[in-house]
């Protein structure tokens, strides 16, 4: 053994003394801020006592069986099949237990029954922001993102795991005074510093699950956004699920974030769009006017306002503040194809805004690009192309910022645990309308919430900017429109000097058919809160 088999026994050996082994590292937290700039957690880890059972040590399977059944609503027969295993060392029982109940279990010594610690991740407000964070899933005791920044940002939160491997230990895995240990050690997850309020995000949450309930819509979003830098500030969706208890959710459509994922025909919130680009290029001002006949002719196709009705003379402002699909007819036509489309492109329609949330959508102005008159038509005041509720709160956010397009973003730092930081500093994409036209088409959305359907949106002392989007939902086969409708409404405050602009939007609501009607007391609502929140001034003399 010693001569002719001495390398076989020495291998042999080594392994039997080797034990390689991963540490893992701690994962980074997420935080959202309150108004002082506080960080407030919202996703963290938190000690869990896990309850795990070693069968060949239980001697009265059948009591032990049935007080775990009790205590944690086991299957008690499985249990005891569990345990009538007498070759199994290691079960786990039950995770994330309480710990009164972990120390009422302990102090019956029960044989074969004991509690080892597990970090797991928390999420310590439950469903706020739910979509928006996403969540952790736990396979073969390695940690994943699953969904929102979990996902996004599961580099830098995951870490880099370390190990061990050791020479030293002897046949029963007791450490040995000699040998060789080499350790690489973990390197910890960052943490990530959201723009997120945590205030604003309350409220946002309860201004939608409320306007949602009232008109019992399936589906709403609620974007809170900084025009000027293109923070986001809140982002809510509803309905949410508790990350805690991911695993109960059926319906996975409720882990997607569709602020960012999903795209919809949104309406007549497109005629800003539509005017500050003909503005832009000179093609009218405030005053220039045209005869509203209530109908618009295409071949077989005809456009209506959506009241069926001739208004006679209009001006442009009264077809913001009245929006008139026939007035945006008239400026489509002025404008011109191929300048509609370019600014379309401009605005952002069609492409990622960038924003740093997992599964950003394109939106969809495909149809255009036939150079159809009718599909020109329709899309200038937001029918026939689809966006996403964060291209339409970028686009917005362009005119409330003086023209200039600015990236979304959601995470403002990332901090490792050596006190490296990245941050995020604004990114302006490009200029897309003057000031002068941003400004002129700012005042012509004051206007539309004096004068014109969205009155409800006012704050008393503030100029509101804002406008209302009723749309059809397309059929499900692609044929025509439903009766179905998507309500939306965009507004930001102070108008000249915007602090936060705010995307509201409502899926298939029941009982009213307009947007100004069920959307613009939320408004209201939570753009007062946050005029308070910030105790910014009124602007109005």
């Amino acid at each position: 053994m010693q001569i002719l088999t001495h390398r076989a026994y020495l291998t042999l050996a080594a392994k039997q003394h080797a034990t390689v082994q991963d540490i893992t590292p701690e994962r980074g937290s997420i935080f959202m801020h309150d108004k002082d700039s506080s960080p407030v957690p919202l996703a963290e880890n938190r000690v869990y006592k896990t309850l795990i059972a070693s069968p060949k040590l239980i001697i009265d399977e059948e009591s032990v069986s049935s007080y775990l059944a009790q205590e944690f609503g086991l299957d008690k027969d499985a249990l005891i099949k569990k345990f009538s295993n007498k070759q199994d060392e290691y079960e786990v029982i039950a995770r994330k237990v309480e710990p009164e109940k972990a120390d009422v279990i302990d102090q019956k010594k029960i044989q074969g029954l004991f509690f080892q610690e597990e970090k797991l991740r928390f999420y310590p407000h439950g469903m706020l922001a739910s979509q928006l964070v996403g969540f952790v899933s736990k396979q073969q005791e390695i940690e994943e993102g699953r969904y929102g920044l979990e996902r996004y940002y599961e580099k830098e939160l995951a870490g880099e795991a370390g190990a061990t491997d050791s020479r030293n230990q002897d046949a029963s895995s007791f450490w040995l005074a000699l040998g060789r240990q080499i350790i690489n050690p973990p390197k910890n997850g960052s943490d990530v510093y959201t723009a997120i309020d945590y205030n604003i995000q309350l409220k946002a949450e309860e201004v939608l699950s409320a306007v949602k309930a009232k008109w019992q819509a399936p589906l709403g979003s609620i974007i809170v956004m900084e025009p000027k830098t293109g923070r986001i500030i809140a982002l809510a969706n509803a309905p949410g699920f508790d990350p805690n208890n991911y695993s109960k959710e059926k319906n996975f459509s409720v882990f997607l974030n569709s602020a960012v994922q999903s795209m919809y025909e949104l309406g007549s919130v497109m005629k800003p769009i539509t005017m500050a680009a003909a503005l832009q290029e000179h093609a009218v001002t405030p005053d220039t006017t045209y005869t509203d006949t209530g109908k618009a002719k295409f071949g077989t196709y005809t456009i209506q306002n959506f009241d069926e009705q001739a208004h006679g003379v209009q001006t442009m402002s009264q077809v913001i503040a009245n929006s008139l699909n026939t007035g945006m007819v008239f400026v489509s036509r002025l404008l011109g194809k191929e300048k509609q489309l370019d600014y379309f492109k401009k605005f952002g329609f069609g492409q990622k805004t960038g924003i740093d949330a997992i599964g950003e959508v394109n939106g969809n102005i495909s149809a255009l690009n036939a150079m159809r008159d009718i599909d020109f038509a329709t899309a200038s005041f937001g029918q026939g192309v689809t966006v996403t509720p964060i291209q339409l709160a970028a686009a917005i956010g362009a005119i409330a910022n003086k023209g200039v397009l600015m990236e979304p973003y959601i995470v403002d730092r990332i901090a490792d645990d050596s006190g490296n930081v990245i941050e995020k500093h604004p990114t302006a994409v490009r200029s897309v309308v003057s000031p002068e036209a941003a400004e002129t088409m700012t005042r012509m959305m004051v206007g539309a919430v004096r004068n014109g359907f969205d009155n409800h949106a006012g704050v008393k002392g503030y100029f509101i900017a804002g406008k209302t989007g009723t749309a059809q939902m397309p059929k499900t086969d692609g044929k025509g429109y439903s009766d179905k409708l998507i309500h939306t409404f965009v507004g930001y405050a102070p108008a000249f000097d915007p602090k936060f602009l705010v995307l509201l939007e409502l899926v298939d609501p029941k009982g009213n058919k307009f947007a100004a009607n069920t959307l613009t007391p939320a408004f209201h609502d939570l753009a007062q809160f946050i005029l308070n929140y910030y105790e910014i001034p009124p602007d109005e003399k």
